[in-house]
């Protein structure tokens, strides 16, 4: 893949493990503990294989940051 279509998959993976992050803290039902933890695991490994492929320069790292803070807002 190109570098600017990994910048997009690298802020989805972030986006989403964040939301996961956050409704594994604030949930209530133990049965859906193991289950979000699991994902924020595989979502994170993801976030990190996709950000080690390539070299970020500092406009790409706003980017990502400013667009990761958008769609979060957004969810």
């Amino acid at each position: 893949m190109g570098k600017n279509r990994d910048r997009e998959s690298l802020i989805r993976f972030i986006v989403i493990t964040i939301v996961h992050e956050i409704v594994l803290a604030n949930t209530n039902r133990q049965e859906s503990e193991h289950f979000l933890n699991s994902e924020v695991i595989e979502y994170r490994s993801q976030t990190e294989k996709t950000a080690g492929e390539h070299i970020w320069n500092e406009y790409d790292k706003k980017y990502i940051e400013e667009e990761s803070l958008k769609r979060l807002k957004k969810n």
